[in-house]
């Protein structure tokens, strides 16, 4: 696949600098009586330097090749990406916090975490989540409906993740881990009812709905107390020239010799 997204993308005149998994196979929010959607790759690139020396707006995403598994594939420009690490984006940090990096030739993942992790806006992201929890579940409950085993386990995910900031650091992606730490705070009950979703028991979960709920009600007061913050824009602005510049004058064939060794290692095929 990484072959493939980087010939793709050398087509568009754009360099592969960070590509990992996502979805709810990565998350671990799928149930083992169900299958899991397949994991969809999410990618940065940069392009040449004259590309950005221009004051038109210029496209900053793109569509990538598609998976032979049938996942989606898309990326961000990495100007886009530092501009919405300003903003404490709660997308680009599960990318980041992703425990599936399928590329990572020049280092910027680890990079663009320390400014995350220095900065992010607690408050910004756990709104973000508390809403992702909330939405999850609210065409159920406006039916008059009970939530599914998979809508649930999504929506503890999330509020697991606002228990993790309140603690002060960044969640991780993986249930499992949200689970350990901060997450160890959910009642036995509720812990029981969630472990049996995830190993495929009964559907019913009365004590983990319980838990949603009473989490759901106090966790919009809950996240206007967390801490506000931006990464530092001095420092996001230092990593993207350095990586704009990094990229010019001979590097990408460097890059592209690095990422084929990398999927020779993996056993993917060559052309």
């Amino acid at each position: 696949m990484i072959k493939r997204l980087v010939d793709y993308l050398d087509i568009h005149n754009a360099h592969l600098l960070f590509a990992c998994h996502v979805g709810e196979a990565v998350e671990g929010t799928v149930p083992a009586s169900l299958t899991a959607a397949a994991p969809g790759v999410r990618f940065l690139y940069v392009r040449p330097a004259d590309w950005y020396l221009t004051i038109a707006e210029r496209p900053d995403a793109l569509d990538g090749p598609p998976q032979a598994d049938g996942g989606d594939t898309w990326g961000w420009d990495l100007r886009k990406g530092c501009r919405l690490l300003l903003r404490s984006n709660p997308l680009l940090w599960s990318w980041l916090a992703s425990p599936s990096v399928l590329a990572d030739p020049e280092g910027l993942g680890p990079a663009l975490r320390t400014l995350a992790e220095e900065g992010y806006s607690r408050r910004a992201l756990g709104h973000a989540l508390w809403d992702e929890a909330r939405k999850t579940l609210t065409g159920y409950l406006d039916r008059g409906e009970s939530p599914t085993a998979l809508k649930s386990v999504k929506a503890a995910r999330a509020l697991l993740a606002v228990r993790w900031l309140e603690a002060g650091a960044l969640p991780p992606v993986p249930l499992p881990a949200l689970l350990d730490g901060p997450g160890a705070a959910m009642d036995a009950d509720a812990r029981a009812d969630l472990d049996g979703l995830l190993a495929g028991g009964p559907r019913a979960h009365p004590a983990l709905h319980r838990w949603i709920n009473a989490e759901l009600d106090s966790a919009a007061a809950r996240c206007a107390a967390l801490p506000e913050g931006a990464p530092d824009p001095a420092a996001a602005d230092a990593l993207y020239r350095r990586f704009v510049l990094r990229n010019n004058d001979g590097a990408a064939p460097a890059q592209k010799a690095l990422i084929a060794q990398k999927a020779l290692i993996e056993g993917e095929p060559t052309p």
